[in-house]
This record gives C-alpha cells, structure tokens and sequence, in this order.
C-alpha cells in the first residue's frame, strides 16, 4: 500500500506532479509534465489551479510558479511533499473512514456521510476501494466495523499514523500524561533509551488500547494462530510464546501494562501482554544494547525459533559465497539485530504502508550484487516455500536481505590505508586534513587518518615531495593545492584503481 492510496484522483495526480518538479529540481516545461503524467492540457492546467490554491492557502510554505511554458516549485526549508501530503488527505474519503473507525470503533453511515459531504453511493464506493488497500493487512470494514486480528488493527493505524503524522492528535496536551509515564517505564525496564521513533510507535499503541478498550471492541482471545501472521514452524511458535510468558521481560511488562489499564478501570486480557512484546518486537521498540535481548535469545534457541534458521541460514549463504571472509564483533552484533528484526516482523505482521513515492525500493535490484540477493531468495523460496505468501510482503522481506547482503559485503571489503601530510598554517592544515579524511572515508574505499611515522601505507597524501614520505606508500599523490577540484576528480580515479586492483591480487 503506497502512501498516497488514500488520495484522491486529482490529487495523486498533483502529487505526482510535484515529486517530477522536485526530482528535476523543481522546474520542468509542460510538455514536459504532459509527457511524465500522461494527460491533456486542460487536465494540466486544472491541476496547476488547484495546486495554486493550495499554495496561497499555505502561507507561503510552497508555491506554483507559471512561467510562458514553465512550471517552478518551490518550498521553504522546514517544508515538504509530504507536508502537503498530511494536509491534503485529512480531507480524503478513504482516511476519514479510518478516522472514523479508530476514534468511534464503528461507522454511523448517516452521520459519516454527512459530516465530510459524500453521497451514500460515494460511500459505498470508497468503501470498497478501502478494503482492497486493506486486504493487504488481512483486515476489511463489514457492516461498519473493521474485522481483523487486534494485533493487525493495531499494527495498521499505527503504521497509517507513522506516515500521515497528525501532529494535532499526537503532541501534549493531547496525549494523556499516564500513556508518557508508561513509556518511560518500558524503557527503564529495557535498560536503555529508546529512539524517537521507538517512542512515538509505543505512545500510538497505547493511545489506541486505550481507545479500543473504552469502545469495548477488544477480541478475548488466546488462540496462537492469531499471534503470528505467517504460519512456518508453528510447534516452535507455540513453545516461543510459552517460554516468553515465563520471562522477566514478560513479567515486569505485564505489571506496567497492568498498572495502566487498571487506571482506567478496564478489564486486562490474558494475551494484552503478549500482544506488547510481539509488537515491540517486530516494531523494533527494543534497542540493539538492551541487556533483555540476551534472555529472549536463549527462549529462541529454546523453541528452536524459526527466526533462527532464517539467520543461520543467511550466514551460511554469505560463506559460502565469500569462504575466507569474517565479520567483527560490532558488525556482527548489528547484522544479527537487523536479521531478527526483520524475522520478527515479517512473521508477526502482515501489510506494509510505504512513506515513500515509491511502492518499492528495487535500487538494489540493478545494483552489482542483485544476482547474490536472488540466489539467497530462490534458495529460501525452494527450502521454506511457506515464508513466502504474498507479493507485498515478499518485496519488503526481500529488500531487507538485499540490505543486509550490502552491508555485509561492505564489511568484509579490503579498505586501503591512506595517510595524509600537510605543511602550512598549523590551524589551516589540521582543518583541510580533517576535510580529506572525511572526503576519502566517504567513497567507502578508504581509511584515512593523520600520517604515522613508521607505519606503511597504500597511499600517502601529501603537498609536498618527499622522498621518505614515499617510502611509507605503496602509492603517493601529491596535492596542487589544499582541496582543488581537479585533485578531487585525480584521487577519485586513483582510488578505485587502487581497490580494484587490490581485489583482483
């Protein structure tokens, strides 16, 4: 589900719009537009009227330039397309129908439709649009409620909360204080702080246990079909969740969780807290450091969780492929993390709203090592055929490996040392130093750092000609000034070489 579904006609068409401006750099000719959004003139100039509208009503966050034949797009800094986006689809149909959903647990179809001026066949028909976007989720609205696991409702709004951001919902004083205090007590409990992120994820959840327990919709159930969305390995599921009710972690949220629905006088359910952890599981809540990811890696060996034959698999996969090769410890602790994440997520959850323009990232899919993240995908798919059900979720699970296996061969890639030598003005030369070394480590090809006397390097940087600072490089390159152009371009060049031909040796 891309962000923009939830758009009107007229106005996915205005937003693309402005993604080709912005992606051009913010003026393009109409012939231009015509071509890109595939319309006629007069479809061109309505959606340029309405987008100047837009812009005279924005006080001048963004405007809409014509000029004879071109069209220029301009914003203020602290605003984007998907400002205008968040602004745009509180109007939408589709989004007021959510809204309606989350704040009241049920549609009054009468009032609905005459609060945001739609006709009852209007009705009915984006009602039917909605429940193809959310049949991704393994969601539908029938009969004026939405139907669908609580961990999948909950998992949905959120996730729509993330990427529309209704700032005038989510900032004091509209948050109630107990749903802070909550948080922070998770996060004592993890032992570490959490990212921001991680914190507006858990402050929505929880905004919206507590709104759906006032509206008494909640399911009772235990059943643990409904705890994980795809069905591999599950014995070891069942065990998994047996072990984690058994935890410390389990235990010490089960309090706080306790503590803050007790406030409200609702009833807890038995699998609440279950429903917690498997959301800040597979929601990343819990931070890389904290100390209680040891003791959810030994329930997982416990079950014998399938995420763990994923990740097993994964790491043999890559050896098999680069046999002589070894991560660090911080490299390994971050691949390992990022591969749970990943695990979890795709076994918890089902659905995913794209923030971005575009429905999939598939840069990876032209990159140079997409024949190794395909191979990795057929092997998975003709061993656990079961991991992947569905093209959405498989896309997403898919481009995650494809990081993965990006990072992980970033890692093992032989970096060539580099020292610089500069003479000049003491402060100047520190300060121009400081400049190559950040430049040269951004090509991800090199180390650089200050030249250490004694210490061999591949290449030595210099500006000036000394024959005993060529004796400590393999290769030496002498500067025409401090940071001209040309010398950027020449070390570029030399560089890759370098790589290149330490690669093939």
């Amino acid at each position: 589900m891309r962000k923009f579904d939830l758009l009107e006609k007229v106005e996915v068409y205005q937003i693309d719009l402005l993604i080709y401006l912005s992606n051009v750099g913010g003026t393009a000719t109409k012939k231009e537009l015509l071509a890109h959004l595939n319309i006629g003139d007069y479809f061109l100039s309505k959606l340029i009227e309405g987008l100047a509208t837009l812009a005279k009503k924005s006080n001048g966050c963004f405007s809409i330039e014509v000029n004879k034949q071109t069209i220029t797009f301009q914003t203020k800094p602290d605003y984007s397309l998907h400002t205008l986006y968040n602004e745009m689809i509180i109007h939408a149909p589709m989004y007021r129908i959510l809204e309606e959903l989350l704040l009241y647990g049920t549609i009054d179809t009468s009032r609905l439709c005459e609060k945001i001026g739609i006709s009852y066949s209007t009705y009915f028909r984006k009602l039917n649009e909605l429940n193809n976007l959310l049949a991704e989720f393994d969601l539908s609205i029938q009969n004026g409620y939405l139907l669908g696991s609580e961990l999948q409702i909950r998992f949905f709004f959120t996730s729509l909360y993330l990427v529309t951001d209704p700032k005038h919902q989510l900032k004091v004083p509209n948050i109630d204080p107990r749903i802070y205090e909550t948080v922070n007590s998770i996060q004592q409990i993890l032992g570490t702080p959490i990212s921001f992120l991680a914190r507006k994820k858990l402050i929505i959840y929880l905004s919206l246990l507590k709104r759906r327990n006032a509206q008494k919709i909640i399911q009772d159930y235990n059943k643990q079909d409904f705890f994980f969305s795809n069905k591999t390995a599950i014995n070891s599921q069942k065990r998994f969740i047996e072990a984690l009710r058994k935890t410390h972690l389990f235990k010490r949220i089960d309090q706080v969780l306790g503590l803050f629905l007790v406030y409200y006088s609702f009833k807890m359910l038995p699998s609440e807290t279950i429903l917690l952890l498997l959301f800040m599981l597979g929601e990343e809540i819990i931070p890389a450091n904290a100390h209680c990811l040891k003791e959810l890696d030994l329930i997982e060996r416990y079950s014998n969780f399938f995420i763990r034959t994923l990740n097993q698999e994964f790491l043999k996969f890559m050896k098999e492929i680069y046999p002589d090769t070894c991560l660090n410890h911080t490299h390994s602790s971050i691949l390992h993390y990022y591969l749970t994440s990943t695990g979890y997520h795709h076994l918890i959850f089902k659905g995913h709203i794209d923030y971005y323009w575009e429905l999939n990232d598939t840069k990876w899919a032209q990159s140079r090592h997409s024949m190794t993240v395909y191979r990795f995908i057929d092997y998975l798919k003709e061993t656990y055929p079961v991991i992947f059900v569905d093209e959405t979720r498989d896309t997403v699970l898919i481009t995650k490996y494809a990081h993965a296996i990006s990072f992980y061969e970033e890692c093992i890639k032989p970096k060539i040392s580099v020292g610089i030598f500069l003479e000049g003005d003491l402060l100047y030369k520190k300060k121009i130093t400081d400049w190559w070394i950040q430049y040269i480590e951004l090509t991800a090809l090199a180390q650089a750092e200050p030249l250490v006397d004694n210490k061999f390097y591949d290449l030595i940087i210099s500006n000036v000609d000394c024959s005993y600072l060529r004796k400590q490089g393999k290769y030496f390159f002498i500067l025409t000034n401090y940071n001209e152009k040309k010398d950027i371009t020449d070390l570029d060049q030399l560089l890759y070489t370098i790589f290149y031909s330490s690669t093939k040796s």
